[in-house]
């Protein structure tokens, strides 16, 4: 690009550089990353390079930069001086624009100029060859800790660089920089970042995203502060239907600037919500992952209802996300304690809320769980408020609302697909269209952290294998007699286990069907 100017680092610079740096390789590696740290360390460390070091600014921004510094080659009792590198960082939204390619074509050409005898570098081994690198087993240097590999590089800047061989010591910052504690402490002066710790790091090629829409075949990825088209590599085709991407997902990708990128890798997700789909065929709807709290969001008008809130509990817990149940319009409602000690009685893992977003009634108890970091999935019937609760919480219009119909109090779907929504405080909202009616299937752990309570009451039973109907010594049927336990409860705990039975049992059947026809092309 014409456009791109390659300047010293001024003071003013500081700030900006440190945080692109940041960017640059933020979860590359490992949860986040210790290089601008490093970047701060290295400007007052004896041996950095100030002459050398460039910056490369778009349009008044700092989008790359590079710094050099010198280090050692020890044999015996020589030493030679050589060039080191690092970091080499290019802010992640200007990638594959030549950038790194410029910094390091203007800086290579001032080393050499200054008369220096090679530069030795550990980097990434995809990039570096491209710009005339080789590993540094052609030059006889050797890493003191991991001896050799496709990352150690080595660059001739002069004929006298054959002379140069040993072992390799770069400038002390660079293991100072690694103290955990004062890398973290560092971190806090900027805009605060989600650490991941995911098995696809050490990432070169691919990059790092976030699924944040899904329409049929086609996907939004969350790539820092863009949204970006793409679709899914061949070979998805060819897998389970459960890694494909949904909302939530954490995906490795090839960046393509001017197309569709392409999803290389779903990454391993530490919750997953589904639900069988609404044909009731037993098939299991893929809903989203890597949620930590999943609003269940029900209006205290005929909306309510106790039994659909007990269905997303059980499946918020079977798919590993805390349940948080919001009451909201409490301003409609006479009663409001009674339905709170009701929806209470579900499950002991749940936590529960009754606010009023009009008149911001409740709002701060909900501040704990928008730490920055955190992500909530929205699920509740359309008309319930949850885009009114998020604008009511964020203080702007996030989501768009609209009226609940006047003659049955049901709403009108503003939410038509899922989607993520990221606020400026780091914290991720996944809207889930409205739903009316959920099933159960393959959800019996959910079922049974539900309805912890009445398993307890199973186990006390006289006999293993109690029905609870006229068995002696049978626990449950005390209970319920006593009033400890309620009919109703007991009721849809039965009804719930026995649906999520049924379904599961079409589920496997489904997916032996799927199983046949892919091995032998018809079913047997």
């Amino acid at each position: 690009m014409n456009n791109i100017v390659i300047r010293k680092e001024t003071k003013d610079d500081f700030y900006a550089t440190e945080l692109m740096t940041m960017r640059a390789f933020w979860n590359l590696h490992g949860p986040g990353c210790n290089e601008h740290y490093l970047v701060h360390r290295l400007r007052d460390a004896r041996e950095y390079l100030p002459k050398l070091s460039r910056v490369a600014e778009i349009d008044g921004k700092i989008v790359g930069a590079i710094f050099y510094s010198k280090a050692r080659v020890v044999d015996g009792d020589k030493e030679h001086e050589v060039l080191c590198f690092g970091p080499l960082a290019v802010e992640p939204i200007y990638c594959n624009m030549g950038i790194g390619g410029r910094l390091l074509e203007e800086t290579i050409a001032l080393a050499r100029d200054a008369g220096y005898k090679g530069i030795v570098i550990c980097g990434e081994p995809q990039y570096y060859p491209r710009h005339g690198f080789k590993t540094c087993d052609h030059f006889g240097i050797i890493h003191p800790a991991f001896g050799n590999s496709d990352a150690f590089m080595a660059y001739p800047l002069s004929d006298e660089f054959e002379r140069v061989h040993g072992y390799f010591y770069e400038a002390p910052v660079f293991e100072e920089c690694e103290d955990e504690r004062s890398v973290q402490e560092f971190t806090k002066g900027f805009p605060y970042y989600k650490p991941l710790k995911l098995s696809c790091q050490w990432l070169h090629v691919e990059k790092l995203g976030r699924i944040s829409e899904v329409s049929r075949n086609s996907y939004k990825i969350r790539f820092w502060e863009q949204e970006i088209s793409a679709r899914l590599k061949g070979n998805f085709f060819e897998k389970n239907s459960d890694i494909v991407p949904v909302v939530g997902d954490y995906v490795t990708f090839l960046y393509n600037r001017r197309g569709d990128s392409i999803i290389v890798s779903v990454c391993e997700r530490n919750t997953f919500l589904q639900r069988p789909d609404q044909a009731k065929t037993g098939v299991m709807q893929n809903m989203v992952s890597n949620v930590d709290y999943c609003f269940i969001v029900t209006s205290l008008n005929e909306d309510y209802s106790y039994n659909r809130i007990a269905r997303y509990v059980s499946i918020a817990l079977q798919g590993g996300a805390i349940p948080v149940v919001v009451l909201t319009k409490t301003d409609l409602c006479n009663n409001v304690g009674r339905y709170v000690r009701e929806v209470e009685s579900i499950s002991d893992k749940t936590e529960v809320h009754a606010i009023s977003a009009l008149y911001s009634i409740g709002l701060d108890e909900l501040d704990k769980y928008f730490e920055p970091g955190n992500t909530i999935c929205l699920m509740g019937s359309s008309g319930a408020g949850k885009s009114t609760l998020i604008n009511a919480i964020t203080g702007e219009e996030t989501m768009k609302t609209s009226e609940i119909r006047e003659d049955d109090d049901k709403g009108r779907h503003t939410t038509t697909h899922r989607q993520m929504i990221c606020l400026e405080n780091g914290v991720s909202i996944i809207d889930t269209p409205g739903m009316r009616e959920i099933g159960m299937a393959n959800t019996q752990d959910g079922i049974d952290d539900t309805f912890s309570d009445i398993l307890e009451l199973e186990s006390q039973c006289r006999f293993s294998d109690c029905r609870h109907e006229t068995e002696p010594g049978c626990a449950v049927k005390a209970a319920i007699e006593s009033g400890e336990l309620s009919l109703e409860r007991y009721e849809l705990y039965k009804n719930l286990g026995a649906e999520n039975t049924r379904n599961y049992a079409k589920k496997k059947m489904i997916s032996k069907w799927q199983k046949e026809y892919k091995k032998y092309g018809k079913i047997k």
